[in-house]
């Protein structure tokens, strides 16, 4: 699976989650760890595609409207 695919389907994702998700959801959602939802989140928020909130230790994403 490339980076491109990768960043694609977890974009999928967040415009299709009825709320912000966790790093630990995205990575269970694909079957990966946690490392590297969170390499791949922060790309995709790198480049704006989404943005991230922490609430307490956690922290959630969403797609940038």
């Amino acid at each position: 699976v490339t980076q491109k695919s990768t960043s694609r389907r977890t974009l999928r994702l967040l415009k299709t989650a009825w709320r912000p998700l966790t790093t630990s959801q995205v990575g269970d959602e694909f079957d990966t760890s946690w490392e590297m939802a969170k390499k791949c989140l922060e790309v995709l928020q790198q480049n704006r595609h989404i943005s991230m909130k922490y609430e307490g230790s956690r922290v959630y994403w969403k797609i940038k409207p």
